[in-house]
């Protein structure tokens, strides 16, 4: 796929490609292809295309590529958390996984769906507490409130940005958690 946006960016040639918006489903914690059937069901597919030319879409899979990279290093991150969490240079590590999502996030301010994978893809299955952490929690919602505005500025359903708004006290519960136990000031 990767080399047919680099051959389509250097001809001339028109073409599109498609990326569907995902829509975070509250019972299953993860993110979903959502729409309303004909019959008022919930049923889950890619229910809104962005069109991107070749050189869009070449951005948006660099991006990807880029969010997927920083998803390795949170689970890497968190492995190490799990393992040993009082631990500085953990903690270290955790707090700069932080500033590197933030640093990402907003780089790529216009493309919201990057965005949205990464709070509710690669983010949200950590704050269950099982996984270790991958980033510093301290902080968190101050730090993501921009991050989260960018994720859900583009959605037109009314249906998705109320899911999506529903998701976002995951992220203030996880930081007042940890803030509690004593892990942040």
């Amino acid at each position: 796929m990767l080399e047919s946006f680099q051959s389509a960016t250097h001809s001339q040639k028109v073409q599109t490609y498609y990326t569907g918006e995902i829509v975070y489903d509250l019972e299953t914690k993860e993110g979903k292809h959502l729409r309303i059937s004909r019959w008022g069901k919930i049923e889950y597919y890619r229910s809104k295309y962005e069109t991107l030319n070749p050189k869009e879409g070449m951005d948006f899979l660099c991006a990807e590529k880029i969010r997927w990279e920083l998803e390795k290093r949170f689970t890497a991150t968190a492995t190490k958390m799990k393992a040993d969490p009082i631990s500085t240079a953990n903690r270290r590590e955790t707090v700069e996984n932080l500033k590197e999502y933030i640093r990402f996030s907003k780089a790529i301010h216009s493309k919201s769906q990057l965005v949205r994978n990464f709070l509710f893809l690669s983010l949200a299955k950590y704050m269950e507490g099982d996984q270790g952490l991958p980033i510093s929690p301290c902080g968190l919602t101050i730090a993501a409130k921009n991050i989260i505005e960018i994720a859900v500025r583009d959605l037109k359903d009314p249906e998705a940005r109320n899911a999506w708004a529903a998701a976002i006290p995951v992220f203030s519960g996880y930081e007042l958690g940890f803030t509690m136990a004593g892990y942040c000031e």
